[in-house]
């Protein structure tokens, strides 16, 4: 055997022994969406319109059915849950070394979390619409930029229209912000650990139980809801205390979610303290429930039950309120559900929890959440199975290695996981393989070639946006459907439901052979009509813009806005009336790219994003206005271009910070620019533009360079725009700026710093 075979056979055996994680997904032609389609059983939850209710059997745990190989896509798919908390245990044993480790601890169930908190502060909600109450007029005001109509999301900063609800580090504001002369904080609400301040005392951890000095407790809000005279603050909770008592991951440990009483600004009360396990992922509220969702790694505890406390009660979850599928998992988590009352803080939260591969993204209207995450098909993997059924055939291995393969397929699960078998595994053959003459390593590649290149005829792409759909109704959840369509997802506003339909645009990523032999397939873009009741598809076009990538979409009543670019922003406009035919109505090519694209409206898409030649080359930020009352021959009848190549826009990738008013001719965003040749360039604040349907006019600058620690503008100061009534407001982490919308003169700064640290009054 010469050494060039030699260095082959050792460096595939490297790469085979690689690969036992590598991700399965996806299904053939025929298969784009699963006809999974499953409920509760009758009347015990929400089942959408038209959906016969179906029982969600809880099937005994199969192991067989969870080994790690590329998905079998004429297998069906089956949601289930678990029979026993016995199964649940084995099924997180199988899995519990493929994502994260955990650390085990001893001592008694712990059931106490929450407690005393000391608390000056709260939050509202934005509304639909002006309020008005006790015969006074309220004024207008902005609202969070939410996707779907009557679904709030979640957002570090609401308003009423008298109110400014905020945070910042780990203080929540209130401030009196209408009129914005009179503007002041009212109160905070600081959550920590450790501050011993007469107005903040020390945080326990059950009612009259505190810490001691050597646990850490720590609260690091991210967001909030309003609704009424109820605010809802959330985000991670780390505690070592609790850790410990409970035997929770501190890398992906718990969530809070508090309610306050916020009747009197000034004096907000604390009603309720849930604790949640996991990190949390994302949240909506709708009507009076919000809907925290949090992701968790499955547990090695004797009780691998996600975990929730509302103060000192634990609250129950059965194996049954857990659901997964009949497939091979590679990284799984959990992801738990919670529907809360915040109009009645007392009433029973509701939970459930999906196994899922870790999702990515959510979209969410008044009926359905839906989590999108990517699956990829991964030859390596497939090759390795192919290799571990035909390597017997051509080595004859030792007793004493049968005896070690032997050992490592009884070794626990929870110990090693299947995935790390079977590399050990192939690396036991692999030793042998190199052993072999040139001719028969060559025939064992051939072999496996011949066999990969068949396994692969069989997906008729390789990467696949899986979707899971779960029905909510109040406290109510209920999965409804899984699916998969090819291609992965952009974005939230990828995903649309209307009527009954579900539509998703994806691209389907560069594709290269697994042999090395060249690339197989340039990237292409893709829209698919869902049955929303099963996830079946109903139509697809594909294989849109070769070579390019979606780069932003919107989904308005029956049509569809997609940008893609490479070099150039091709603009197409589809036509969705009609579910079962999807049809390209017009398109327009435009130097530059769209990030995020926002109605103005029903003939007019407003696109920012970045200008740039016809080499691709970025020439500074761009806004630009689309007309598209021609669908056939859309055009672009104004656009603001940045004087300087390097300024950004936090309102490219987040779309809550994009505030827009038609009424009031308004549209502001967080702007910097770091300009290291001219400093003179350099700024930081939010742009203020003037627009209408044929024009963009740039008005001035909001300057918030002095909320700034130095005097660098690579990074955004502005965090959020909105106004009430004739009065601008502008949100950087430690200042609130109040400007009068008809000439924007300062009329107000309130600073928002921390009353205390550690202790020692601030001025």
């Amino acid at each position: 055997m010469n050494k060039t075979s030699i260095l082959a056979v050792f460096a595939i055996g490297l790469l085979l022994a690689l690969a036992g994680c590598a991700q399965n997904a996806g299904p053939s032609k025929n298969q784009t969406a699963s006809q999974s389609n499953f409920s509760s059983a009758p009347g015990s939850v929400y089942v959408p319109q038209g959906v016969p209710p179906l029982n969600v059997v809880a099937v005994p745990y199969n192991a067989s059915e969870f080994t790690p190989s590329a998905l079998d896509l004429s297998r069906p798919v089956r949601a289930q849950t678990f029979a026993s908390l016995d199964d649940l245990r084995a099924f997180s044993a199988h899995y519990s070394t493929s994502n994260t480790y955990y650390y085990r601890y001893g001592g008694v169930a712990y059931d106490a979390v929450g407690g005393a908190k000391g608390a000056t502060g709260g939050l509202p909600l934005p509304t639909t619409a002006p309020q008005s109450g006790g015969g006074e007029s309220q004024p207008s005001y902005s609202q969070t930029n939410n996707q779907v109509e009557n679904v709030d999301e979640a957002d570090l900063i609401k308003t009423d229209g008298s109110y400014i609800y905020t945070i910042t580090d780990q203080t929540l504001y209130i401030v009196k912000a209408y009129p914005g002369e009179n503007a002041s904080v009212v109160s905070r609400i600081t959550l920590s650990g450790s501050d011993s301040s007469p107005q903040q005392p020390i945080r326990c951890l059950a009612i009259s139980r505190c810490l001691p000095p050597v646990f850490q407790t720590g609260y690091q809000p991210q967001q909030l809801f309003v609704l009424g005279d109820k605010l809802a603050v959330f985000g991670s909770y780390r505690n070592s205390r609790f850790y410990a008592d409970t035997g929770i991951s501190p890398r992906l440990g718990m969530s809070f979610f508090d309610i306050y009483d916020i009747s009197d600004r000034q004096e907000p009360k604390l009603v309720k303290e849930y604790r949640f396990e996991g990190d949390y992922f994302r949240a909506r509220m709708v009507g009076n429930y919000a809907y925290f969702i949090t992701r968790s790694n499955l547990g090695t505890r004797a009780n691998p039950l996600p975990l929730s406390y509302d103060g000192e009660k634990a609250l129950p979850m059965a194996p049954s309120d857990v659901y997964y599928f009949n497939i091979p998992y590679q990284s799984p988590v959990m992801v738990n559900i919670h529907a809360i009352s915040l109009a009645n803080p007392e009433e029973e939260v509701g939970s459930k929890s999906l196994v899922v591969e870790d999702s990515q993204e959510l979209y969410m209207n008044e009926n359905h959440l839906y989590f999108a995450y990517t699956q990829t098909i991964d030859p390596w993997q497939i090759q390795q199975d192919v290799t571990l059924e035909l390597a017997p055939k051509y080595v004859n291995i030792t007793a004493g290695d049968r005896s070690l393969i032997e050992k490592i397929n009884r070794t626990d699960d929870e110990v090693v996981s299947p995935a790390e078998k079977r590399s050990r595994i192939m690396q036991i053959y692999s030793d042998y393989i190199a052993l072999l003459p040139t001719e028969r390593q060559n025939e064992l590649a051939d072999e496996t070639k011949l066999a990969v290149k068949a396994k692969l005829a069989n997906y008729s792409h390789r990467e696949f946006t899986v979707l899971n759909e779960v029905g909510v109704e109040g406290a109510r959840i209920v999965p409804i459907a899984s699916g998969r369509v090819p291609g992965h997802i952009n974005n939230q506003f990828s995903l649309d439901e209307q009527g009954g339909v579900l539509r998703i645009a994806t691209t389907l990523s560069q594709l290269w052979s697994w042999d090395g032999s060249g690339m197989e397939a340039n990237s292409s873009s893709n829209v698919y009509t869902l049955n929303a009741a099963d996830l079946s598809q109903l139509d697809g076009q594909e294989g849109i813009a070769s070579g390019e990538q979606i780069y932003s979409t919107r989904f308005m009543q029956n049509r569809l806005y997609l940008v893609t670019y490479r070099q150039v922003d091709p603009f197409f406009v589809y036509d969705l009336s009609d579910a079962r035919n999807i049809r390209e109505l017009g398109s327009l090519k435009v130097p530059g790219f769209s990030r995020y694209l926002h109605p103005y409206d029903n003939n007019t898409v407003i696109g920012i994003g970045q200008e740039a030649n016809e080499a691709g080359r970025v020439k500074g930020l761009k806004i630009s206005l689309f007309d598209v009352s021609d669908v056939a021959n859309p055009k672009e009848v104004a656009k603001y271009v940045s004087s300087g190549p390097y300024v950004q826009s936090t309102a490219l990738w987040e779309h809550k910070a994009f505030l827009f008013s038609r009424e009031k001719s308004l549209l502001a965003i967080p702007a910097y620019n770091y300009d290291w040749q001219d400093k003179g360039a350099s700024f930081n604040g939010a742009l203020v533009f003037n627009i209408s349907s044929s024009g963009i006019t740039l008005r001035g600058l909001i300057d918030h360079s002095k909320g700034l620690s130095s005097d660098y503008n690579y990074q955004p100061a502005v965090e959020r725009s909105l106004f009430i009534d004739g009065e601008l407001y502008t949100k950087s982490p430690h200042l609130l700026r109040i400007n009068a919308l008809g000439d924007l003169h300062s009329v107000q700064n309130v600073t928002l710093e921390p009353g205390t640290a550690g202790g020692i009054p601030v001025y």
